[in-house]
């Protein structure tokens, strides 16, 4: 790639853009888990996108080439764990290994650190992933446990857990 890839943080203006994302990126891996994401309207996305930019304790960021997302990155507070932030990542296929994701998780952690009023920031991965949990782990996730995860067409797969801590990270 010549040109640069650019961070935006998403707006209510991305919705339709966000919901073509999320679609295509389900359809290219199963590590994509969005709930009701076949049901979720243009408007209904805005809406949450408005109360996001609100807040904070989440944040939606994209990753964009020739003006059209091509990576999100997110972190929202976890409903059943107050001041917990989960993080969650996701590149198109013919994007990855540009080091997109790498520039997602390293603007997420900053906002973390320097933004939120988050307590911990948390991930789920399947374990056979390493590509994510090498990026992961550089920067400052480490393992807490293991966990089974449902994946996108009902399987029971193994993930590993971790959580965000600057001072594991091992950057370049």
């Amino acid at each position: 790639m010549t040109e640069t890839v650019g961070i935006k943080l998403a707006t209510p203006d991305d919705a339709q853009a966000i919901l073509n994302l999320l679609k295509q990126l389900s359809q290219e891996s199963s590590a994509i888990l969005v709930p009701h994401l076949d049901t979720l309207t243009v408007e209904q996305e805005a809406y949450s996108l408005y109360d996001i930019n609100d807040s904070t304790d989440s944040l939606i960021l994209l990753a964009q080439y020739r003006n059209h997302p091509i990576g999100i990155v997110t972190i929202m507070e976890l409903a059943d764990r107050p001041q917990i932030g989960e993080l969650g990542v996701a590149v198109l296929k013919d994007f990855w290994r540009n080091g997109i994701g790498s520039l997602l998780v390293d603007e997420a952690t900053y906002w973390f650190a320097n933004y939120s009023t988050l307590q911990k920031l948390v991930l789920d991965v399947f374990d056979d992933n390493v590509p994510a949990i090498k990026l992961y782990q550089k920067y400052g996730f480490v393992k807490t446990g293991e966990a089974k995860v449902t994946d996108q067409q009902g399987q029971q797969r193994a993930a590993v857990l971790m959580e965000f801590q600057p001072a594991a990270a091992d950057h370049d």
